[in-house]
């Protein structure tokens, strides 16, 4: 039995992996040299894959670290160094850990091999960390520097209001580190690298990972759907008609629409087939999202479902009643900030094109 050639949902590479040749040549261009890159893309854009990518294909250290998962200051000390165990050997980090003006408790799991590390809350928090850091700077070298990936970095200012200033102070002396700076809140990132009084103003490159060019992406959908249909031009072109070439809802899409070519064979109106399975699949999940939201919230989602008028306008006000454009432009404001909204330059757009598919079916049953 083939084995489905698209993938979602997880790291992705190889076989799996869409074109990004472009960006991968920039991005590897600036780690080669002094900068530090800071990548701004919405979430499911595949920012994370490509990285992982480019700097595996580098074989040089690095260290991932999503800000999400971090609770404190301490704990982001805790979870960089974990993550510099997984790569150099013990013995050769014992001599410099020793150094540590506190020093971090090491416990290693006898099952996984797994370290568990957390620091004794001390006096002066901050103080792990800074020598977490400069234990990384210590093990690079002029000729191989430390890649050091800090993924949702805006949520620096969750942990504590002042890490900013902090963080920076200690990263401007280091020589031996490429860091990149990973965000999906475009504005909150730019408010960090962007703006003239932020401590990390103009700290590095900063490039934005947009969609997959449609013929590109076309190309890549066909070669695989080639393998087991005669309509794989077709097919191609009516998944990339409802996902927009959203890299994510794209590979979703095309995963369901192979497993119903490979149970049933090809027929007319398969991938819109597809694309109510996945809904209905995602029912649960979408109806308590729906439910957080507000009235106003409801009304504007409802009105971009279905049509393609700016929700800005006053024809979308008259059609679908939502009010003030002021209004408006809040409720969108915080629900592209919540991630349910995209905005590509003036244009709204609703993140999830199977979301946008659950209000028109559910407001036509």
């Amino acid at each position: 039995m083939k084995t489905n050639p698209f993938k979602f949902g997880s790291v992705v590479d190889g076989p799996y992996f869409t074109d990004r040749e472009d960006e991968m040549e920039r991005i590897a261009s600036y780690l080669n040299g002094e900068n530090h890159l800071i990548l701004i893309s919405p979430r499911r854009y595949g920012k994370t894959s490509l990285i992982r990518k480019i700097v595996n294909e580098s074989k040089r250290n690095y260290v991932f670290l999503d800000i999400q998962i971090v609770l404190s200051v301490e704990d982001f000390a805790s979870q960089l160094l974990k993550r510099v165990y997984r790569i150099f050997p013990v013995q050769k980090l014992k001599s410099y850990i020793k150094s540590f003006r506190l020093i971090p408790i090491v416990n290693i799991n006898p099952v996984t091999g797994e370290p568990e590390i957390s620091f004794k809350p001390g006096s002066r928090e901050l103080t792990p960390l800074e020598d977490v850091l400069n234990l990384i700077e210590k093990l690079g070298t002029d000729k191989k520097k430390i890649i050091v990936v800090l993924d949702e970095f805006q949520d620096i200012f969750r942990i504590d209001k002042i890490l900013d200033r902090f963080l920076r102070s200690v990263m401007q002396n280091q020589r031996h580190i490429n860091y990149i700076f990973m965000g999906s809140s475009e504005s909150m990132i730019r408010e960090i690298f962007e703006k003239k009084s932020s401590s990390f103003y103009r700290f590095g490159t900063l490039m934005i990972l947009g969609k997959i060019g449609k013929d590109k992406f076309t190309l890549f959908l066909k070669e695989r759907f080639a393998d087991i249909t005669d309509k794989s031009k077709e097919l191609s072109q009516e998944i990339l008609d409802i996902t927009d070439s959203h890299p994510y809802y794209t590979q979703q899409l095309a995963s369901t629409v192979w497993e119903l070519l490979v149970r049933f064979g090809f027929s007319s109106g398969i991938v819109e087939t597809a694309a109510n399975e996945i809904v209905k699949s995602h029912d649960n999940d979408y109806e308590r999202l729906w439910n957080n939201f507000n009235r106003t919230d409801m009304m504007v989602l409802n009105g971009m479902s279905a049509s393609y008028i700016s929700p800005l306008s006053n024809e979308f006000s008259r059609l679908f009643g939502t009010g003030a454009s002021s209004t408006v432009f809040s409720t969108l404001q915080r629900l592209t900030h919540k991630g349910i909204i995209l905005k590509e330059g003036s244009v709204y757009n609703i993140d999830d094109p199977f979301f946008k598919r659950w209000i028109v079916l559910r407001r036509n049953e």
